[in-house]
């Protein structure tokens, strides 16, 4: 040994990955903690509520289960309750039949679900669509996969919905994937059932595997369509797969809760990937989503009128302040322009929030390259912290309107 440094250095696929949005807010806040400062973050969607006891329930009765050792290896299917479970919910639902054998499966979260997917069906050099502003998870697992990425506007004129006739017509040609998310994070945006069919039709034509992301479906506010499933679509099996979790509808975040409903062809892919790096979720928490799943879906009424309330709070605040934020019809953000000073430079307009007032904001840079220029607010605080963060930036020295 000479005494020099020993590294092997990582694929250029990890070296090449940009730095995850929530990363860098999580080490701001990291920093200003430790240097003991008044912190409040708004910057990640992280619920603050717990999950329901009956679903707390169900978890502790199957630890203590002596008729199965839920300890043990899963099944890389996951349980027939579960599958059987996410059927009666998606028929319930959405009016929508599926086969508990063939067309679902359980996720350890959505957000592993998607990037297994991706895993499956995009080899290097192929390209995904996926219009942002969006989910960043999505930019990650796509990099990972050395795909090519190409980012339609989601236009705020628009409502945020994809326009098709933005996609150029040589990018439709050669994608392999598509990906779109309603209700949107991170601007709330949300669709109506007449896009899901204007997209089934657009993947079928260009031979496109279309992956719809309805985390937020059972997020959707007072005075707004209830939000759809793109398999309501005639013939959505034969282009489609779609992704829901448990996350923020049933207070789950931290159990990882998700599943994929799709085709039997795309399922089955999706499991061969899986059946190579996992053995799906813990058991406990599967018979814990078998309750919250088929039990009372009161938690998600109470949610929704939750962040109903504290998006209207936080949008009359941030209004007196002089900054005019939209009211979004659905999810638990405020995805808003950031004020003229600015510029479009919003991590320059995060940055300066948190250092003056200690409330952290998400940039909306990280959420892709239609996200400059905006700024993201999760309504994951309760009703006096929310009434603490505008007397913070009421005393701070910024210029909002």
């Amino acid at each position: 040994m000479n005494g020099s440094e020993f590294l092997i250095p990582c694929a250029d696929r990890v070296a090449n990955l940009p730095p995850y949005v929530f990363a860098t807010v999580f080490r701001m806040k990291e920093e200003a903690l430790a240097a003991g400062r008044e912190v409040i973050d708004l910057g990640v969607g992280n619920p603050d509520g717990r999950a329901p006891a009956n679903i707390i329930a169900a978890l502790n009765r199957t630890l203590l289960d002596d008729s199965w050792n839920c300890h043990g290896y899963g099944t890389f299917k996951g349980l027939l309750q579960l599958r059987e479970a996410i059927a009666s919910w998606y028929l319930d639902r959405f009016g929508v039949t599926l086969d508990p054998d063939s067309e679902i499966l359980p996720l350890i979260g959505s957000k592993e679900g998607l990037a297994n997917l991706m895993r499956a069906y995009l080899n290097a050099g192929d390209t995904v669509i996926i219009p942002s502003p969006c989910y960043p998870a999505y930019f990650g697992a796509a990099r990972l996969c050395e795909a090519e990425i190409y980012e339609p506007a989601l236009a705020e004129d628009q409502g945020f919905v994809l326009d098709f006739d933005t996609i150029d017509a040589e990018v439709a040609d050669r994608a392999r994937m598509l990906i779109i998310n309603y209700p949107n994070n991170p601007t709330g945006g949300v669709c109506d059932l007449a896009f899901y069919e204007k997209a089934v039709t657009w993947c079928r034509d260009h031979r496109v595997l279309l992956v719809s992301d309805i985390a937020y479906s059972e997020l959707g506010f007072s005075g707004g369509e209830n939000p759809s499933s793109v398999f309501q679509v005639d013939g959505a099996r034969e282009v489609a797969v779609e992704f829901q979790s448990l996350s923020k509808s049933h207070n789950m975040a931290g159990w990882r809760a998700g599943f994929a409903v799709g085709g039997q062809e795309v399922i089955a892919n999706l499991g061969r990937v899986k059946s190579n790096v996992d053995f799906s979720l813990f058991g406990g928490i599967q018979m814990a989503a078998v309750e919250a799943l088929s039990g009372s879906q009161q938690v998600c009424a109470d949610n929704r009128t939750l962040y109903e309330h504290r998006r209207d709070l936080m949008v009359e605040g941030y209004r007196e302040l002089g900054w005019n934020v939209p009211s979004p019809p659905a999810t638990l953000y405020i995805w808003a322009r950031i004020p003229p000073a600015w510029g479009d430079d919003d991590f320059a307009f995060i940055t300066e929030v948190f250092e003056k007032s200690g409330v952290l904001l998400s940039p909306g840079s990280g959420f892709g390259i239609h996200g400059r220029g905006y700024a993201r607010t999760s309504l994951v605080i309760n009703d006096a912290r929310i009434g603490r963060v505008m007397e913070l930036l009421k005393g701070a020295d910024l210029t909002w309107g």
